[in-house]
């Protein structure tokens, strides 16, 4: 194989390579930018749902279901508060 044939298959090589890295790219960003129009930005999108007007709109009831605290996180940090109230408490009499 001459020089020029061997310089010629390895810049086909390069521009193969560069082509699958390309159209790997091309994908993934046509992906992305679907992803968030639907998502995120377009008119359609789930989080155009969560408005400031909307929120407001809500019960308290329908507010602590949605961005409530967890039942057991609510126990424990009601009976640490009571256990700190009692602490100080206890702390005034020593004092």
């Amino acid at each position: 194989m001459s020089n020029v044939e061997h310089i010629v298959l390895e810049i086909y090589d390069i521009l193969q390579s560069y082509y699958e890295f390309a159209r790997k790219r091309f994908t993934d960003n046509l992906c992305m930018q679907a992803a968030d129009y639907h998502l995120v930005k377009g008119p359609g999108s789930p989080l155009k749902l969560f408005s400031p007007s909307f929120v407001s709109g809500l019960g308290e009831e329908q507010l602590e279901k949605i961005a409530g605290e967890d039942p057991a996180l609510k126990r424990k940090r009601a009976t640490l508060e009571r256990e700190i109230e009692n602490l100080e408490a206890g702390r005034k009499v020593l004092t």
